[in-house]
């Protein structure tokens, strides 16, 4: 008998939309933020001209999804499970996505205070925006707890349904012509659009946390064998049996994050367009909002839907942002003992620590209150990082079985959009390519210092735990003048404020804790810092209780870890002596004396933490390579106590000889 047209479309639409969900989840979380912090601004200034921007941005993005949803449906593992098995240093894969979630996590606060922005604005006067932030985020916490939050899946896909054809109604007043439309899709670079077209590049689409589909699609993979008639097998015909609907799911996440961005494009031309503020004028949060809301007043309750409909967008983002994200790392952290051949650990312990340390990094970015700045910040940072997966992504292809891999021409999509990636996030931050490149030759310099000290004798008894008074005292002596010499060759930056010095002072104080310990850290690093308030400006003080902090945290670190001390640990070390000094010595200072306000210290975070961080790390890991022909410095080995450490200070001063 032959089968009916009503058969054939069921037949279709079953096949089809297996897979429906996990594109509409990855569409809502990259479209939000693009469109309020990019799109309405780049509308209004440039109408409708960059518009080929969003396509190429669109289509690399695709590809990079397309790749993880291969290895997904071919092996049964989330993208996660392969980075602990990277060739190269250890570790260093899942190292890179926790880093790269983590300051994630500072967008997601922005979209929290986005959240609660709307809803003041829908119900004005009732609540601080702060409150209603941190209102949010319990409302978020507690939703976690119940499982039921996957509802979002309808639910948003209804609000962004209604908010498709209401933005289409307000549009329809304005003339958006076919050929305006066309003409944005011809290549064109307008007259300082040059900016604009590097945030489409790296915000459009959003960055790593793309690689969420992952854990999403493997949820429904294992759903799907649950519920299948059978036990499925992970083989060529179960990947080609739902391989064109994963793609489709993919497609029409990818398809809406482009109608989202034109209509976010065309809301800001036509806002301009009916308010009197000069062309080209700087547009801040409330002004967009206030724009928005006047076109939607045209509708009835349009202003009110709006509203509550773009707050429940971003509410459901964080929600699951922060679950999967979490859910991601809880898979990095267990692969990593699995692979290390470690006790097994409770992944809902881990899920709950990265739930916890998510929610401080939020309230953090909460307290800094300037969510557009954040999200821009926070995405050229993952930007640089993403460049980097999508070289993980083609090796990852290449390990695939061959009906799984992808073709040369993705992988030609894929390499040029991954170096196009890192070299956009580049010209965007601007602070690298300004101040770290030339700060990192004057670390080459230093290079050369490490080179010929990890050849003297005087390395080699520091290293096996036979050094003298004296050799510790020219440890101190060269790495604090190298220290010193960090901020002598650092660039000076005038602000309103007073200058301060974007500078790798911290290197020698971390070299010298890394070779002696704490005390041997800090004598090195009190002569950088006493440098540094010599030369004054208001982050004089701060200044100096981050070096001294670097060099008793590198003498910590190289103690607890039993004197190993490797590329990656000289990362860790590095990172950690950066993020303290930028994010938590220096603003609580600053704001203690009342010398900086949130804006000021903002802008010294946002100039400096990115080439500081990339430098010093560089630097150390230049060390850590030389010093490699002493896999174990015995030295640290040494019992760390209060009372050593008063020991070792006495014998510091009183130029007394170690016990042996």
């Amino acid at each position: 008998m032959k089968e009916s047209r009503l058969s054939r479309f069921r037949k279709w639409f079953a096949n089809t939309f297996v897979f429906f969900g996990p594109g509409l989840l990855l569409a809502i979380t990259a479209a939000g933020e693009a469109g309020i912090t990019e799109a309405i601004e780049i509308g209004a200034h440039f109408g409708l001209a960059l518009l080929w921007v969003v396509i190429i941005t669109l289509l690399f993005k695709y590809a990079f999804t397309n790749g993880i949803a291969r290895y997904t449906l071919a092996t049964g593992q989330t993208i996660f499970d392969v980075l602990p098995k990277l060739p190269g240093p250890k570790n260093w894969g899942p190292v890179l996505v926790i880093v790269s979630y983590c300051l994630e996590m500072f967008a997601i606060g922005a979209m929290v205070l986005f959240a609660a922005t709307f809803l003041d604005y829908l119900i004005p006067g009732v609540f601080s925006i702060f409150l209603l932030s941190i209102t949010l985020l319990v409302a978020a916490l507690a939703l976690l707890r119940t499982h039921i939050y996957h509802k979002f899946e309808q639910i948003m896909a209804v609000i962004v349904l209604v908010m498709g054809i209401s933005m289409i109604i307000v549009l329809s007043a304005f003339p958006f012509t076919f050929e305006m439309i066309t003409s944005g899709l011809i290549p064109n670079i307008p007259t300082g659009s040059e900016t604009a077209i590097l945030a489409i590049l790296g915000v459009v689409g959003s960055g790593l946390n793309l690689m969420l589909y992952s854990v999403w699609l493997k949820e429904k993979t294992d759903k799907k064998e649950l519920e299948g008639e059978g036990c499925y097998v992970r083989n060529e015909a179960f990947f080609k049996k739902f391989i064109k609907s994963v793609n489709f799911d993919i497609a029409l996440g990818f398809l809406i994050v482009a109608l989202v961005t034109f209509g976010f494009m065309c809301l800001g031309y036509a806002g301009f367009a009916v308010s009197f503020m000069p062309h080209g004028a700087e547009l801040n949060l409330n002004i967009l909002i206030t724009q928005v809301l006047y076109l939607f007043s045209s509708i009835p309750y349009g202003t009110y839907l709006f509203l509550l409909f773009v707050a429940v967008i971003f509410f459901g983002s964080v929600v699951v942002g922060i679950d999967a994200r979490a859910k991601a790392l809880t898979r990095v952290v267990i692969s990593m003992r699995e692979n290390a051949g470690k006790t097994k650990i409770k992944s809902g312990r881990v899920y709950q620590f990265f739930i916890w340390l998510f929610v401080a990094i939020i309230l953090l970015s909460i307290g800094i209150n300037q969510p557009m700045a954040v999200i821009r910040t926070s995405a050229v940072l993952c930007a640089l990082l993403f460049g980097v997966f999508g070289f993980i992504l083609i090796y990852v292809n290449t390990r695939l079985p061959e009906y799984a891999r992808a073709s040369r021409l993705w992988m030609l999509v894929i390499g040029i959009g991954s170096v196009l990636s890192v070299y956009v996030a580049l010209l965007i931050e601007g602070s690298f390519l300004e101040f770290g490149l030339p700060l990192f030759e004057s670390v080459l310099v230093c290079s050369v210092i490490f080179y010929i000290f990890c050849r003297t004798k005087t390395f080699e008894r520091m290293a096996s735990g036979t050094s003298n008074i004296v050799d510790k005292f020219w440890v101190i002596f060269i790495f604090g003048i190298i220290s010193v010499y960090g901020t002598y060759s650092g660039i000076t930056i005038a602000g309103e404020y007073g200058s301060y010095i974007l500078n790798f002072r911290d290197l020698g104080a971390m070299v010298a804790g890394v070779l002696g310990g704490p005390v041997v850290g800090f004598f090195a690093a009190l002569i950088g810092g006493l440098y540094r308030l010599s030369v004054g400006g208001v982050t004089a003080v701060p200044c100096f209780l981050a070096t001294l902090a670097a060099g008793v945290l590198a003498g910590c670190a190289i103690r607890s870890w039993k004197g190993r001390f490797t590329m990656r640990r000289a990362v860790y070390i590095a990172a950690v002596v950066e993020l303290l000094h930028l994010l938590v010595i220096f603003p609580i200072y600053v704001l203690a004396t009342g010398s900086m306000t949130f804006v000021m210290i903002q802008d010294v975070i946002v100039t400096t933490l990115l080439p500081m961080t990339i430098v010093n790390a560089a630097g150390l890991m230049i060390f850590a390579h030389f010093s490699q022909k002493f896999p174990l410095l015995e030295s640290g080995l040494k019992k760390m106590t209060p009372k050593s450490i008063a020991a070792e200070i006495r014998s510091l001063i009183s130029h007394e000889e170690d016990a042996k």
